[in-house]
């Protein structure tokens, strides 16, 4: 079997441009290669190579002409080692890369929510207290209602009003409102200047595992 025969079979080689011979030798090389392939049965222990070499004899026996020469060259030709390669198209690398994107998009997604819940700092409950006998309604405001009078404060026993409200760790300020117009500052606080002539109060909230009234 010459290299063009080989050529021709691997498709290195287009068929049209044989010579009528050449033709004629691939067409029965092809019907040989198939009587061999179909041949081996799919659940047979023995190994590929001996399987062929066994058809390729029987055929060479049974088909008059078949020289040694052309068997051999088909029994290499089935034997021959052959570098294979895989080309990636661009649309399939396109789609890949969007995938992958997508994957780690999610991953990092997660990372960051997993980083935010363990870095958002937890509440403390901190209670307020203050002494006003002559009040007959008291609120608390700070920083951490933007000044608003949100917290209205209870009596826990005569003239004095307290309350329990959950602050992030950190530094706050804060006044009581009195009768819905005088803002006291706590007695039992650091005292800031307000800006506007007054004084407010200052707590230090630190965060603990377990959480507790301060």
């Amino acid at each position: 079997m010459n290299d063009r025969i080989h050529r021709a079979l691997d498709a290195e080689l287009d068929h049209r441009e044989l010579s009528q011979t050449e033709s004629l030798e691939l067409e029965r090389t092809r019907s040989l290669l198939d009587g061999v392939l179909n041949a081996i049965p799919s659940g047979r222990s023995i190994s590929m190579r001996y399987a062929v070499l066994d058809r390729i004899e029987s055929a060479e026996r049974e088909r008059n002409g078949t020289s040694e020469r052309e068997t051999s060259g088909v029994l290499s030709w089935l034997l021959r080692t052959r570098n294979v390669s895989f080309a990636v198209r661009p649309a399939y690398a396109i789609g890949l890369a969007a995938i992958l994107a997508v994957v780690i998009g999610i991953g990092a997604l997660r990372n960051d929510a997993r980083t935010a819940a363990t870095a958002a700092p937890s509440e403390v409950l901190v209670h307020f207290r203050l002494e006003a006998p002559q009040a007959t309604s008291v609120a608390l405001a700070g920083d951490f209602t933007n000044w608003n009078p949100a917290y209205a404060m209870k009596r826990s026993e005569p003239g004095v009003w307290t309350i329990v409200v959950p602050l992030t760790p950190g530094v706050h300020d804060y006044s009581f409102i009195v009768d819905g117009k005088k803002w006291v500052p706590d007695p039992a606080a650091p005292a800031r200047a307000d800006g506007f002539g007054g004084m407010n109060s200052r707590i230090a909230v630190i965060a603990s595992d377990s959480r507790r009234s301060l």
